[in-house]
């Protein structure tokens, strides 16, 4: 069968005009494909120009508010950042710096362009003192880490009987670690509302705990262990030897089923 000419070329026409909007839209591609190249390359152009350029060199260090840690020991650890590029610094090896500061907890390092830094610590706080038999002794956080030499007051005390040499930094050792739990038990007030006053914490060489409390009695509670119930029986001890106006030198709780009580 043979189509008559008069039919074909409508169906030509609309052929050449199909291949022509695919030219066009492939036209169009390769344009936006040359146009985000271009951009690309420009971008990593101003990017390396603008990193090894002044334009952005560190001129400003600014600290969030802190108690401890003071401006000294801050321009200390950021000082190798001044001058630096924001693109080029790593603030990862300044935090590490910060973090080798006895007092601070947390650090972070922000970049504040055009040319600043912006440091920002979090502090540990003492919670006790530590004693050699020394004499010296240390402020040390809640989770052991030794902050300061000081004979400050207004801490629970803790008496090491075995030598102790410490650093600002340090982490307690054992058994010295062992005897912060009972230090800091003194601050519930369900402990304190029902014992005398604590005076101080002895801790012996293998780690044996004994609390001095005000009137010189002691309680000696053995391991770290069961602390809270070694107290609260201690507290009923106390508390009858009182009533009977008998007098009272210590109490040994270190097995809280078998209480020993007594004056020496």
């Amino acid at each position: 069968m043979t189509i008559p000419r008069s039919r074909l070329l409508p169906m030509d026409k609309r052929v050449k005009e199909r291949r022509r909007s695919v030219n066009r839209e492939r036209g169009r591609r390769r344009m936006s494909v040359a146009v985000v190249a271009a951009c690309v390359i420009v971008a990593a152009c101003l990017f390396v120009w603008l990193r090894s350029s002044d334009v952005f060199a560190v001129e400003r260090v600014t600290a969030t508010a802190v108690e401890h840690v003071t401006a000294a020991e801050i321009a200390q650890a950021t000082q190798d950042a001044r001058g630096v590029n924001l693109l080029r610094l790593s603030t990862g090896e300044i935090e590490r710096r910060l973090m080798a500061l006895p007092y601070v907890r947390s650090a972070e390092v922000h970049r504040i362009f055009p040319d600043g830094l912006l440091v920002r610590l979090v502090e540990y706080e003492p919670a006790a003192r530590f004693r050699g038999e020394a004499g010296e002794s240390w402020l040390v956080s809640e989770d052991g880490r030794v902050l300061a030499t000081s004979s400050a007051g207004g801490l629970p005390l803790v008496v090491v009987s075995d030598g102790l040499s410490l650093d600002p930094g340090d982490t307690l050792p054992m058994p010295a670690a062992s005897a912060l739990p009972l230090a800091l038990v003194f601050k519930d007030e369900r402990v304190s509302d029902t014992l005398p006053p604590l005076h101080h914490v002895v801790v012996s060489g293998v780690g044996g705990l004994t609390a001095v409390v005000e009137g010189g009695v002691e309680l000696r509670l053995g391991d770290s262990t069961q602390l809270e119930q070694k107290l609260t029986v201690c507290a009923g001890i106390i508390d009858q030897y009182l009533r009977d106006g008998r007098p009272l030198a210590y109490v040994d709780a270190s097995v809280p089923d078998r209480v020993v009580a007594g004056a020496e």
